[in-house]
This record gives C-alpha cells, structure tokens and sequence, in this order.
C-alpha cells in the first residue's frame, strides 16, 4: 500500500509539472501567435524583407512567377524556392530551459538575421532568425508582435523532416541572390540571334526564326545562305534553353568594366525575343595572373577555362566558362560547309 501511495504521488507531481510547463499562459512569451513562425498560405506572400548586421537589406519583391531582389535584378529560383519553402514549414521544435533564456535573448538581439513577411501589402509575420543548436539540428528564433515588440522568449525551430539547421536558407547577402542566368528559353520563344565576331566577320552570322521558318544569314546581308544545315542549326538553336554565367562580380568592378569595354570584345551575342526584348552579353578574354596554370601545368597568356562578360547595357561583368560559351560561339561556315 505504501509503495502504491508513492507510485500514486509521484505520477502527480509529475503530471503538474508538465501542466505548469505546458499550461496556456496569458504572457506574450507563451501565446500561439508567439510561436508560430509558419506562413500557411506562401502564395499570398509578395514581399519578403531580410535584413543583417554588416549587410545591406534584401527586400525580395513578386513580381507574377518571378522575384526581383532589391528592384534590380531576378532572384535565383532555387533560393526563392527554398526560402518559401522554410518560411511555410518552420515551427517550433522545444522551448529554452528557463536558465538559458535570457543569455540566448542577449545574443539573439546581437546576432540575427530579421525578417519580414508582406501580403498584400500588409505585415504578417516578423522574427529574428538566429544561429544553430549545439546539435546543429535546430535553429534558435524570435517573434516580434504586431507592435515590433519582440516576445522576449526564444525558441528552437526546425522543419520536420530536415535534418539540419535553418540560418543559412534566409539569405541576406544580395550578390548571392543574382539569378546567375544570361539567356532563359526553355520553350524557345525567340525571334534573333546574332553573334557578332568584331575580329572575324566574315564568320559572324544571324538567324531569324518565325512560326514557319528558321533562316541563317551573313550578319551584315540580308540574303539568306542558300544552303545550310538545318540539323546542326537547330541543335545549336537548343543551347540558347538555359544559359548562365558561372558568376557575377558586383564589388570593385567599375574600373575593371570600364577597361573592358575600352577594348574590343572576343564576341558580341545579341537574343531578341518574341516580345522584343533584347539581351546582349559581350565576352572578353580574361588574363591570367601570375603563377596560374592550365591542367597540364603550364602558363598561358589566357585563361582557357574562363573570360569576363558584360551585359544589362554595358553595366554588369561577370565570369563566362569556355566550357559553355564555346557551344555559342559556333563560325557561320559550321552551317554552311557540309
């Protein structure tokens, strides 16, 4: 009887302590809004704003299908996707032993990330995303409410299923946003192209596709060559799908651009859409610096695996790879001479 008695009385100490800690609490550190970092319905989602110390602010903007980055340029789709994916799926994982929440909130309120959920305009979600979990499994976070009050209660989020910690999906540096792509036709969808070779134009051509024909031409005539490879011109046609730039160079560029375009470029593409709209990359060899080698370990004047480009009006550079630019650069007699 007595070993039942403390059996019975140890069941319910038990049973208040879970209460005490998991009973509702009317204090905003324990509310359900407080703790739902989760955005059900990402569709309605137009702005997304992330912000951190030593970086400028990413103010992530829809615009139909797509995202523009800080009204500059479209945000890669695998990180926008990845991004809304976390926004909809984070939730809670644990609280923080009391002990440890006000040392956590100290460091979260040096070092996080802050962001800033928009729909339709109106702010619907706000927290600071902060660093990982000894385990590095969860990811520490803090609400703020509608006031921009933060809840001063932390918690360890997670997403179900993911191994892994969350910090590194809410980007906030903007050069890692750059959509990397120069040409994006996956349905084609294109009227010109024109590859221009200002050192070799006897070699440079221009093709125009309509609904019914694709024509090859010299660049400067506008008589069609006679006869030409229509299996090969539309291979080359497929290239044109998905093109990127391996990367781009946004910090202390201008004078290294300026200097580019000073001198004349290895080749100049230019693709007009069925909307009119023109993309032009200009591409430029890149010297090598002092003690770069090739695969064979010798030095080359330039570099065999990569070259600059400008684009968006003569105002960005980036980095070409051969590998993939030398599938462009095809000479009009690969078409002709059969």
């Amino acid at each position: 009887m007595k070993n039942k008695i403390i059996f019975i009385l140890v069941v319910v100490l038990l049973g208040a302590a879970a209460y005490v800690w998991l009973k509702p609490n009317d204090d905003a550190a324990f509310r359900e809004e407080m703790r739902d970092f989760g955005v059900k319905n990402i569709d309605a989602i137009d702005e997304i704003i992330i912000s951190e110390k030593g970086y400028d602010s990413i103010v992530l903007t829809k615009q139909g299908e797509s995202w523009k980055v800080n009204g500059k340029f479209m945000a890669r789709p695998d990180l926008m996707a990845t991004l809304l994916s976390t926004i909809n799926k984070v939730k809670v994982k644990n609280r923080i032993p009391k002990e440890g929440i006000k040392q956590l909130t100290n460091l979260l309120a040096v070092h996080h990330k802050s962001v800033q959920i928009y729909a339709n305009d109106e702010l619907i979600k706000s927290y600071w995303v902060g660093g990982k979990t000894m385990d590095s499994r969860g990811t520490y976070m803090l609400m703020h409410n509608d006031d921009g009050d933060t809840s001063n209660i932390p918690f360890v989020t997670h997403i179900e299923g993911f191994e892994g910690y969350l910090t590194e999906r809410y980007v906030s540096q903007e050069d890692l946003w750059r959509d990397a792509h120069l040409f994006y036709f996956p349905e084609m969808g294109i009227s010109t192209i024109m590859v221009e070779y200002p050192e070799n134009k006897a070699q440079s051509f221009k093709i125009q596709i309509d609904e019914k024909n694709i024509e090859l031409f010299p660049l400067n005539s506008d008589v069609a060559a006679p006869k030409v490879n229509m299996a090969a011109l539309k291979t080359y046609l497929l290239n044109y799908k998905e093109v990127s730039a391996e990367s781009f160079i946004t910090k202390n560029n201008i004078t290294k651009r300026d200097s580019l375009l000073k001198t004349s470029p290895l080749f100049v593409i230019t693709v007009i859409d069925n909307k009119n709209n023109k993309n032009v990359i200009k591409g430029y060899r890149r010297k090598t610096l002092p003690g770069e080698v090739n695969y064979l370990g010798q030095h080359t004047e330039y570099d065999v695996d990569r070259l600059f480009g400008i684009t968006s009006n003569d105002k960005e550079l980036c980095i070409l790879q051969h590998y993939i630019f030398d599938r462009l650069t095809k000479n009009l007699s690969d078409f002709t001479n059969f």
